[in-house]
């Protein structure tokens, strides 16, 4: 066999090497990190093979100049066509496992319910139950008693944290938003199988919040008459003042 027969099999296996041995060259470069000897060193060493086997290339004349840059240029554009692939696949991976994480978290109106609820139970002096009310009762009738565990003692610290955060919401929020989920809070309360003295301190802690409500409400309603009062007020006043100049103006004419 001739060289002239061998020379399309070597020109396609050194176009393979070639080919490899830039691509290894691109991801060592991607991968290189400031400061980071091992990937410098991984760098370095992969831009030395290609450059050896690129100068073999052309010193063979199996390949020109502009062959070997036209397939640096392709091989580099499409690294970076995969790598911006990749990107996205993992910019929409992150984002899903974003949404997956925050439908998990408890929204801020059930963050706000549990404190509310935790605090009422302090006052009522039950622990902070983690099943639902029903499932409270359900035990506690089994058990044939009142619910009266153990309180769990809220540290100074702690009970400073619960506060803060629920003045933080409640700054956020209407008034009307945050008594409703009270008002939910304290319905689930309800519900669970508590002492006559219990049950009346929740009935106490509920006439003093529908209380609150009527006085925010009246001041509410004396707020916007106010307004209204003085809107008039303004609008006499700003006649009256407009109807004075213009007598004023006839007299000094």
């Amino acid at each position: 066999m001739n060289s002239h027969d061998m020379n399309p099999v070597l020109e396609k296996d050194r176009e393979t090497q070639l080919k490899t041995s830039y691509l290894t060259f691109l991801q060592a470069h991607e991968k290189e990190k400031p400061q980071d000897i091992d990937s410098m060193l991984a760098r370095v060493n992969a831009e030395n093979d290609y450059v050896m086997l690129k100068s073999s290339a052309l010193k063979e004349k199996q390949f020109t100049s502009d062959q070997l840059k036209g397939m640096e240029n392709e091989l580099s554009h499409q690294f970076q066509a995969r790598k911006q692939a990749q990107e996205k696949d993992r910019y929409q991976e992150d984002c899903k496992q974003e949404v997956l994480e925050a439908m998990q978290q408890p929204s801020e109106e059930t963050q706000y319910k549990q404190l509310f609820k935790q605090s009422l139970l302090a006052q009522l002096g039950i622990s902070d139950e983690k099943d639902s009310p029903k499932e409270a009762k359900k035990e506690a009738e089994a058990e044939k008693a009142p619910v009266e565990k153990q309180l769990k003692q809220e540290t100074p610290q702690e009970k400073e944290q619960r506060l803060a955060k629920m003045k933080e919401f409640e700054q956020k929020h209407s008034f009307e938003k945050v008594y409703k989920l009270k008002k939910e809070v304290l319905q689930e309360l309800k519900e669970l199988n508590l002492t006559d003295s219990q049950r009346e301190k929740l009935t106490k802690l509920e006439k003093a919040l529908d209380t609150e409500k009527k006085d925010h409400d009246k001041q509410k309603k004396e707020e916007k008459s106010q307004n209204g009062f003085t809107k008039f007020f303004a609008r006499h006043n700003g006649a009256n003042s407009s109807k004075k100049r213009k007598e004023t103006q006839e007299i000094e004419r």
